[in-house]
């Protein structure tokens, strides 16, 4: 398997479209110019280790998933995003409720 410019930019495309975003707002998030992130999308550009990391933890998908599309680590971390994020909307829950029985003390 080798990093395919027009797969991973497939990728990070639709990534960005899931998540509600458009080239200019997300170029501006990652402090690159819209018209790189453009050549980007469209294959015709690679990017920097350090951009796929930044495009990775904010997409919440592995660096194979974007490089090379491997689906696998991509369900695992989703998952466990879901998980996380789940327990932290008990957690608070309980806090919340915690803070009113102290309240009513």
């Amino acid at each position: 398997m080798q990093y395919d410019l027009v797969r991973s930019g497939t990728t990070i495309r639709q990534l960005r479209i899931q998540n509600g975003y458009t080239q200019e707002n997300l170029a501006k998030m990652l402090n690159i110019d819209r018209s790189f992130f453009s050549y980007i999308e469209s294959g015709k550009r690679g990017c920097s280790v350090d951009l796929l990391v930044q495009l990775s933890e904010l997409f919440g998908v592995s660096l194979d998933y974007l490089i090379l599309g491997s689906t696998q680590d991509c369900v695992l971390r989703r998952a466990e995003f879901n998980r996380l994020k789940a327990d932290m909307e008990n957690l608070i829950i309980h806090l919340e409720m915690f803070k009113s029985s102290l309240e009513e003390m």
